[in-house]
């Protein structure tokens, strides 16, 4: 069967969508879906997989870029604020949670973000990471307040109180596996000869500072 090419936008429901929706969309930034319903979803999908094997998703989405020089993204997520006081707000929230007998055999992660290296080398001037903590001013009048609570990454024990003080007993910062203990390796064991600086951090209310070295282990 022959493949089918869209040239404009597959419209559901309002028209006006943005002219970059190649496959579907409704309303652009200046004609937009609205609803004043509280507690609402644009789109809401309960699925339900009963297969006892396989990698089963709920969604499965892949862009490949095939032009030179191009770039992008598989999914773009952008939570907007306009002009109010919001409550609370949150550019993504992804949760993995349990049933009542619920459990795992393997892996239970609410996120997970897997870089591949790939069998080429890569250019040496380029940035890579599994995961990426980015603030980012929009202006220089950007000003998050002295009373802000900001930090680039946050941890939190939360929910019901006896359960918190388990996880608070059983749960680490980091947890690295693959690394070897070794000269100029990701852990070395022995402390520096010398502290350069430190970073600041905050457990619970109060600020401490975490010393860091430009050199290696003095052993």
């Amino acid at each position: 069967m022959a493949k089918t090419h869209f040239s404009g936008p597959l419209v559901v429901g309002k028209s006006g969508a943005d002219p970059t929706a190649l496959l579907g969309g409704i309303g652009s930034s200046s004609d937009r879906e609205t609803t004043s319903t509280a507690g609402a979803n644009f789109l809401e999908y309960r699925l339900e997989n009963s297969a006892t094997s396989g990698d089963n998703r709920g969604e499965y989405l892949r862009l490949y870029l095939t032009g030179a020089g191009g770039g992008g993204e598989a999914l773009r997520v952008f939570t907007t604020v306009e002009d109010v006081a919001a409550g609370t707000a949150h550019g993504a929230h992804i949760s993995l949670n349990f049933g009542t007998s619920g459990t795992v055999t393997g892996q239970g992660i609410a996120s997970r973000n897997t870089l591949h290296i790939p069998a080429t080398a890569l250019a040496s001037n380029v940035t890579l990471a599994a995961v990426q903590a980015e603030i980012w001013s929009d202006a220089s009048t950007s000003d998050p307040g002295g009373s802000t609570i900001l930090s680039l990454f946050r941890g939190v024990n939360g929910g019901n109180a006896t359960g918190m003080a388990d996880v608070d007993t059983d749960a680490v910062l980091f947890d690295l596996q693959g690394f070897t203990v070794g000269n100029a390796k990701m852990i070395e064991l022995g402390a520096p000869s010398a502290i350069a600086g430190s970073i600041k951090i905050r457990i619970g209310s109060t600020i401490y500072y975490l010393p860091f070295s430009t050199t290696a282990s003095s052993t």
